[in-house]
């Protein structure tokens, strides 16, 4: 069994015990992620009532009022991007992420660091899911726009792992000399390490 293979997703052991808690502890840590994403982000825009409501039905685990309240409020003109990240968080359809994050994205032609902490969540999604179509389309945005978020060395190593599941090693190989590159990815040297030296397998 590839060790790059458990770091990386679920494509081992499918319907397991082992992979239902890797999904579960995915779900898990997103949620923590959201809360430590929201601190570093007190901040937010232009909907403090609305987003008052929203992180209320989150800290009482009401997340399909959540996601409902959460849908009409990102339809507005100006979001708060703190609401983005609870529902990011929150909503059970990835189709229905992948539909609001397009639509915000496409209303600017720049974004804060915490829209681009949304597109990480969702990259960790893309990545248990094995959708790789959408999670390389938002791992490239990403890549190249995210460099504020505060999970940007994180987001990259979870962009080339989806990489690696889709077979595209030079990709991988050329977002792997990026994350070198980054102080901050200095605690998934060992990660970075293992995904290097499967690759290195995979193509000689």
């Amino acid at each position: 069994m590839s060790d790059v293979r458990l770091l990386c997703s679920n494509r081992v052991l499918k319907n397991t015990g082992p992979v239902r808690r890797f999904a579960k502890n995915c779900a898990n840590r997103s949620l923590v992620s959201v809360f430590v994403l929201f601190v570093l982000f007190p901040h937010g825009s232009v909907l403090p009532t609305d987003f008052g409501d929203v992180y209320d039905f989150y800290k009482k685990g009401n997340y399909d009022t959540l996601v409902k309240v959460s849908r009409a409020a990102l339809q507005k003109e100006e979001i708060d991007y703190r609401i983005l990240l609870l529902y990011t968080s929150a909503e059970k359809d990835p189709e229905e992420i992948d539909k609001t994050l397009r639509s915000i994205y496409e209303k600017k032609g720049s974004h804060p660091g915490i829209f681009y902490n949304s597109v990480f969540l969702f990259l960790e999604r893309c990545l248990v899911l094995e959708d790789e179509s959408s999670g390389i389309y938002w791992g490239k945005i990403f890549t190249e726009n995210g460099t504020s978020s505060v999970r940007y060395a994180e987001g990259l190593y979870t962009y080339a792992c989806i990489l690696y599941g889709a077979g595209k090693f030079s990709e991988v190989r050329q977002i792997l000399l990026k994350l070198r590159e980054l102080k901050s990815a200095e605690k998934l040297a060992k990660k970075i390490r293992i995904l290097e030296l499967s690759v290195e397998k995979k193509t000689e």
